[in-house]
């Protein structure tokens, strides 16, 4: 088929916003329950972007948890969530509503779900998050608790608590607190230790956090004392550090072997990389790495948010987790030898047991939707070249185009201004109909990912193929600092927030300009949070890019120190605030923020807007009503995308009228 020639940008595309976000739901936080039942979170912008709670059963039905719209299992601990729900032993479901009381829900002996019921007394202050519920004792389980009785950043206490419900009601107690964040509060097989990770501000996780264990106290009757849940004096810090020396993150416990002592595997940068460790409370105590040899890359990350599963027990003695790529290795915890496993995808980011051959998995196929599947492993190393096979349970979208429509992302690397390397994953314009004018470029969008410590995300992005299937092309960042490339890299970043990005965000630019990929007069910047400020200064230190759009994205440093949570991280002195150095903006800037972002609040936007108008430059602000930290509801992701759009092509005098 000959191709249309018309100008990039312009081109027409039936990835429309409706498409998109009509069949769309993103998909969250897959696990494996009783009987081999899995469940996941569904976020649903067609209702308001609230989180449903969704269960397939063996005989593979689906079935809605909390039909009633007003239920929203959703965390906002730590504001950033995460660890919203658990199973409990006898598959009852637990989850946090938001902010407030925890609830379970029960299937009925009809198979239905109930209503769901409180398990923490009535609070207006506290969320919770994070639960753990312990092995064979009913309505017992670890989690998070944040507490807001001053809602002021720094005075927002966190704690590891039990919960337990008796005939006084249910009752929260605490487990541990002190520091300032906590995490992975998870029972061991027998019920006779738990662990945790905590960290201390102004640590982030990434940069200094430890892993304790501690034996679990017990009535004279067998049951767990709730009222002081670990034996005095046994809580022992396992591995990690303060001050940017070790972090550790996602603590899990085989699986009980009988005459075996209790084992404990966990994550560590200790040697460079998120590689996994275990540890024996009961035996020689000594923390030594699963593999026989380091594979020099990371298994996982840090605990930025909540409820992160990348590896897990498949039996007492074998363990799967994250390769490189999209595959699984599969490890002998007994002498540490393993072997990888290849599968459809180009990467997995969460993953849960099933069985000793199969697990279930949250996955992205390099040009299809994300997914939840089922995955048969191999029988055994010697079958390893048979792959996996795949049960597709969910898709995150039932919507398709051509495949023409569908640009695939090329990851690529490049030299940065301190002359090591960074990452990106490049996207070309991509149509089944039309094409550019020969001998010219496209323009490119440059997107900066939040966190500052977050990736970018490998797989179909629909967003992207919005902008791709139109004539432009799309580059997401992974700048110094990105987790998924070791500690060393990821320490570019510190201390050097606003400049490390910034400058291998313009390095990236530059490598796509040289290479004749792109127009170098049509070069845009887009990004949320951490990302949003990555644009704003990027705008303030540069004239490489012609456009911009800020989603939610810090301006001022003083501000956030003074309005936001904890959560944050070492920030930029407050002379890096892209704020003070506004007049330096010449190119065009859009600002979308939501009303009610407790993260970024909305007056971080409006000093912004004020500032660039005031020294004469180009700027233009949408509010969200009832949005946050992040745009969930359909009608506000519509506006956003199709403003977003149109911003550029008035940037640039992209005429799309035709």
């Amino acid at each position: 088929m000959t191709k249309t020639v018309a100008p990039w940008g312009a081109w027409p595309s039936p990835v429309t916003t409706d498409l998109v976000l009509s069949s769309a739901v993103v998909l969250a936080e897959p696990m494996v329950g009783p009987n081999r039942t899995v469940a996941w979170l569904e976020g649903r912008p067609e209702e308001k972007g609230r989180n449903a709670l969704v269960v397939q059963s063996a005989q593979g039905t689906h079935e809605q948890v909390l039909p009633d719209a007003k239920w929203n299992a959703r965390s906002r601990v730590h504001e950033y969530g995460g660890g919203a729900w658990t199973f409990e032993n006898d598959g009852s479901i637990i989850f946090d509503a938001v902010e407030g009381p925890a609830y379970r829900v029960k299937r009925r002996d009809d198979g239905t779900w109930s209503e769901p019921e409180q398990i923490t007394p009535q609070s207006s202050v506290n969320r919770f998050a994070d639960f753990a519920a312990h092995p064979a004792q009913p309505g017992i389980t670890l989690a998070v608790l944040e507490d807001h009785t001053n809602d002021t950043p720094a005075a927002v206490v966190n704690s590891l608590v039990v919960l337990s419900s008796g005939s006084a009601g249910p009752a929260v107690n605490e487990v541990a607190s002190g520091t300032d964040f906590y995490a992975a509060g998870r029972w061991s097989p027998s019920g006779k230790h738990i662990c945790w990770v905590q960290w201390t501000h102004p640590d982030m996780p990434w940069e200094g956090s430890e892993l304790w264990v501690a034996e679990v106290a017990h009535n004279a009757d067998g049951t767990v004392n709730v009222s002081e849940l670990v034996v005095p004096g046994s809580a022992t810090k396992v591995a990690g550090a303060s001050g940017n020396v070790e972090s550790v993150s996602q603590p899990r416990w085989a699986l009980a072997c009988e005459g075996q002592p209790e084992k404990l595997v966990f994550l560590s940068d200790r040697t460079g990389f998120y590689e996994l460790y275990q540890y024996e409370p009961e035996g020689n105590k000594e923390v030594k790495p699963v593999l026989q040899e380091l594979t020099g890359a990371d298994v996982g990350g840090p605990d930025w948010v909540f409820g992160q599963r990348t590896h897990g027990p498949l039996s007492p003695s074998t363990w799967i987790s994250n390769a490189s790529n999209g595959d699984l290795r599969i490890i002998s915890l007994d002498d540490g030898t393993s072997y990888t496993v290849s599968t459809p995808y180009v990467s997995i980011s969460a993953l849960d047991v099933v069985s000793p051959t199969e697990v279930a998995v949250l996955a992205s196929p390099a040009a299809s939707p994300a997914l939840v599947a089922l995955l048969t492993l191999p029988a055994s190393a010697s079958s390893v070249s048979e792959g996996v096979k795949e049960k597709v349970i969910k898709l995150s979208s039932s919507a398709a185009v051509d495949a023409g429509f569908v640009s695939s992302g090329e990851k690529i690397s490049y030299a940065t201004f301190d002359g090591t390397s960074a990452y990106a994953v490049y996207y070309p314009p991509a149509s089944a109909t039309h094409s550019g004018p020969p001998s010219s470029a496209p323009p490119l969008i440059a997107r900066c990912h939040g966190g500052p410590t977050a990736s970018a995300r490998r797989g179909l992005d629909w967003l992207v193929a919005f902008f791709t299937s139109r004539g432009f092309a799309f580059v997401d960042v992974d700048y110094g600092g990105s987790t998924g490339y070791g500690k060393e890299y990821r320490e570019r970043l510190a201390g050097k927030w606003g400049e490390v990005d910034v400058k291998d965000t313009i390095a990236c630019v530059e490598h796509l300009v040289k290479e004749g990929k792109v127009d170098k007069d049509k070069v845009a910047i887009t990004g949320g949070s951490a990302g949003g400020f990555t644009v704003l200064a990027s705008l303030t230190d540069s004239k490489v890019f012609t456009a911009g759009t800020s989603s939610y994205g810090i301006s001022d440093m003083k501000l956030l120190a003074d309005d936001t949570h904890k959560l944050t991280g070492a920030r930029p002195p407050a002379d890096r605030s892209p704020l003070y150095k506004a007049s330096q903006i010449t190119a065009p800037l859009l600002l979308l923020q939501g009303t009610e972002d407790r993260v970024v609040p909305p007056s971080q936007a409006e000093a912004m807007l004020d500032e660039i108008r005031k020294n004469g430059g180009v700027a233009e602000m949408l509010l969200f009503e009832g949005e946050g930290h992040g745009f969930r509801g359909k009608d506000s992701r519509k506006r956003a995308m199709e403003k977003e759009l149109e911003w550029y092509r008035k940037a640039w005098g992209i005429d799309a009228s035709e």
